[in-house]
């Protein structure tokens, strides 16, 4: 028998989950046969066969996570089928793309009782309160104790047990979901974050556009990003919390954050300078096509050096955007609004954009997020 593990799919992530199984246990299969759909960051990838043969056992099934190195399909190979490599000494060949490693590597699956073992430890509860919890799938780090010294008791885990069948069953995240909330974590643990706000003045726009915010908004932003991080470059750079060291990019390669119907995702426009409105808006609606297919590639998805969500065009006016690491700088553009203004003695409606800049105190000063932020406000009015 031959063992073949998930391979690095190319994501830099440690795991994948399973989407579709396209063979099953018994089938007769071809080199470069197409296996199974795996789901690893954002991007949903095929994964072909590496041998001519039987399948002989399945790894997981459709929905649950797998490491990557971790088994994932044992072959009964055809016996013309030679490897370059001496068998191990094992009765089990073990394989996979980014070299062998021990067999006893052991398959993860993601489910409501992921949380219960040692990360119980520190905890007080007795035995018996343990098992009730595991009896009904209930988390005890969400659990209130009530006992003294902080001590769980039986009635504490049964008063969540009836909350939870008022509010229904726990339903684990996958997919782009489940990213985003590891991600999320990621940054919350690791970022200082410091957002400030202010408004653009874009009632100039209107010469253009007599809709209120024009459809270009993010094209306009776009623009103005580029020439605040020329004139502040601080804010285009990537943090590295080991060395305690930030690397400024002479490029600026933009995260715009998308809401597709999969869930968020932010498509890179590696070196935007190098484009002109109309190619950018191209770009744009490209990439939100791809997004909404799930055709997008995973090398479409990483290497921002900042990011722009563009929230407004959803709802809300200002908002505190999450800086995900390694960047230090990502700017939030809320719904355009009137407002009354003093001008010449008269008083005139004004077509505001609200913006929110979050940014790592840890790599930016406020001085600088402040100069950068005039800087995005003066391209946007049109006084540079």
């Amino acid at each position: 028998m031959t063992i073949f593990k998930l391979p690095d799919l190319g994501e830099g992530l440690p795991e994948a989950e399973i989407v579709e199984w396209f063979v099953k246990e018994g089938d007769q299969v071809t080199s470069d046969q197409i296996l199974v759909a795996m789901e690893t960051a954002k991007a949903i990838v095929e994964i072909p066969s590496p041998y001519t043969g039987v399948i002989h056992k399945l790894y997981g099934a459709e929905g649950e996570i797998i490491h990557t190195e971790d088994p994932l399909i044992e072959f009964e190979l055809e016996q013309s089928v030679t490897t370059e490599k001496e068998p191990p000494s094992s009765s089990n060949e073990s394989t996979s793309v980014v070299g062998d490693i021990p067999t006893d590597q052991r398959k993860l699956s993601e489910n409501a009782q992921s949380n219960s073992g040692n990360a119980f430890a520190g905890i007080k509860a007795t035995p018996a309160v343990r098992a009730l919890a595991r009896r009904h799938d209930i988390d005890l780090t969400v659990v209130t104790p009530s006992g003294p010294d902080g001590t769980i008791k039986a009635s504490d885990i049964e008063r969540v047990v009836k909350i939870y069948a008022k509010v229904g069953k726990l339903q684990p995240l996958k997919g782009v979901s489940r990213v985003m909330a590891k991600t999320m974590a990621q940054a919350h643990a690791e970022v200082v974050p410091v957002t400030i706000n202010d408004d653009a003045d874009i009632q100039s726009w209107r010469a253009l556009d007599k809709n209120s915010c024009n459809t270009d908004v993010s094209v306009r932003l776009i623009q103005a990003i580029i020439h605040a991080c020329t004139i502040e470059p601080s804010l285009n750079a990537w943090y590295d919390s080991h060395s305690i060291g930030r690397r400024l990019l002479e490029q600026v390669h933009l995260g715009l954050a998308m809401e597709g119907n999969d869930g968020l995702f932010v498509p890179v426009i590696n070196n935007a300078a190098q484009y002109s409105a109309e190619q950018l808006r191209e770009t744009i609606s490209n990439m939100k096509t791809l997004v909404d297919n799930r055709k997008i590639s995973a090398d479409q998805l990483r290497g921002n050096s900042i990011t722009l969500s563009n929230f407004g065009s959803i709802g809300g006016r200002y908002a505190n955007p999450v800086v995900v690491p390694p960047t230090v700088a990502i700017i939030g553009a809320g719904r355009c609004f009137d407002r009354v203004t003093l001008e010449n003695g008269e008083l005139n409606n004004h077509l505001i954009l609200p913006l929110s800049l979050s940014f790592d105190h840890r790599a930016v000063t406020g001085a600088q997020a402040a100069k950068f932020m005039q800087q995005l406000i003066a391209h946007l009015q049109g006084d540079i």
